[in-house]
């Protein structure tokens, strides 16, 4: 599989595998650091970081009952999860 004088490899398969393997090795990686926010989260993070303080607050009170909603939905999620296994 390795050239014996030089260390580099001979086998065309094993190489080519070597090769895919670092590429979706690459890829996973890539796809990981791409996750882009939805716009909801990246309005309320513009709107928590507004000069007016009327604005500031009413986004971080909306905030919090959109945090709220999501810990419901995801418990129930769970529940019906459960519940159908």
């Amino acid at each position: 599989d390795y050239c014996p004088a030089c260390g580099s490899i001979v086998n065309i398969s094993l190489k080519r595998k070597l090769e895919r393997a670092a590429n979706e090795k690459m890829r996973h990686q890539q796809r990981g650091t791409e996750k882009k926010k939805n716009r909801i989260s990246i309005f309320f993070e513009k709107a928590k970081n507004h000069d007016n303080i009327i604005i500031k607050s009413l986004a971080r009170f909306f905030y919090s009952i959109w945090v709220v909603v999501i810990a419901i939905g995801s418990f129930l999620a769970l529940v019906f999860g459960y519940i159908a296994a």
